[in-house]
């Protein structure tokens, strides 16, 4: 098993980030920063003043091609423990034909997968639950 770090997709990645920033700044009225100092934050975005977490995932499927999207246990837990610190967690997926989000609550559930090279615990997101962000921002 190999837990090799992939720069090319970490920076796919951080690239999709970007470019959702303004969006979500102005759809939350927010001022997200990103810990500079950790590039394995688990989640993305904080806004301390307001206590909002915006974890961007990006997708290289449109919106329509599966009824689920899927996110690690390990960013929903981080989520959870945040809401536990009075923060209000929304997780954002990128995909190629529109930005959708979901708020995590500290009673949510989700159907559970064990997928990847390395069968990690994934939580399962039905599409159709996702509200969609528009992306006229400016």
């Amino acid at each position: 098993m190999s837990n090799k770090f992939n720069k090319v997709l970490w920076e796919l990645g951080r690239k999709i980030e970007d470019q959702s920033l303004p969006i979500l700044n102005q759809h939350f009225d927010c001022n997200f920063e990103r810990n500079e100092n950790n590039i394995w934050d688990v989640l993305d975005f904080k806004d301390h003043e307001k206590k909002i977490i915006v974890e961007v995932k990006g997708r290289r499927i449109s919106s329509e091609e599966f009824e689920d999207t899927l996110i690690t246990a390990s960013k929903i837990t981080a989520g959870y423990q945040a809401i536990d610190e009075g923060w209000k967690v929304y997780f954002v997926f990128v995909f190629t034909d529109k930005m959708m989000m979901t708020e995590l609550f500290e009673d949510s559930s989700f159907k559970v997968k064990f997928t990847g090279t390395n069968c990690i615990q994934h939580y399962m997101i039905p599409v159709k639950e996702l509200k969609e962000i528009s992306q006229e921002e400016e």
